[in-house]
C-alpha cells in the first residue's frame, strides 16, 4: 500500500498544480473579457457625451431674467401688512363650560347594542 501511494503521490500533486494553472488562466480569461466590454461600454458613453452640443448661456439674458424674478422675491419677502385675524374662540369656550358644568346627562345606549363594535354594527 505504500509503494502505491508513493507512486499515485506525484501524479496526484502534478494533477493539482495543473489545475490550479487552468483556474487561474481562466479567471484571467474572465478579467480581461470583463475589463474590455466595461471599456467598450466607456468608449460608447465618452462618444454620446462628446457628440452632445454643449448649452450656449447668453449671460445678458439670464442676467434679465433674474432681474424681473427680483420684484417678486422681494414681494414675497416684504412682511404682510395687516395682521391675520384669530378665528373667535368663544363658542369653542361655551362649549367646554357647556359641557364641564352642564346639568346634561349623556344618552346611554340601548341593550340591543350596547357592547357592540361600532364598526361591525355598520356593516350589518
Amino acid at each position: 500500500m505504500a509503494t502505491l501511494l508513493q507512486h499515485v503521490r506525484p501524479k496526484m500533486q502534478r494533477a493539482i498544480l495543473e489545475s490550479e494553472a487552468r483556474v487561474e488562466q481562466q479567471m484571467e480569461h474572465i478579467v480581461n473579457c470583463e475589463v474590455l466590454c466595461l471599456s467598450s461600454w466607456l468608449d460608447a458613453f465618452e462618444l454620446r457625451v462628446l457628440e452632445r452640443l454643449a448649452p450656449t448661456v447668453d449671460v445678458t439674458t439670464l442676467q434679465k431674467e433674474i432681474e424681473s424674478l427680483r420684484p417678486d422675491v422681494t414681494v414675497l419677502l416684504a412682511p404682510p401688512k395687516t395682521e391675520p385675524e384669530s378665528a373667535p374662540t368663544t363658542s369653542v369656550d361655551d362649549m367646554v363650560l357647556s359641557t364641564l358644568f352642564g346639568d346634561g346627562m349623556p344618552l346611554q345606549d340601548s341593550s340591543r347594542t350596547s357592547g357592540k363594535c361600532p364598526l361591525l354594527r355598520s356593516y350589518f
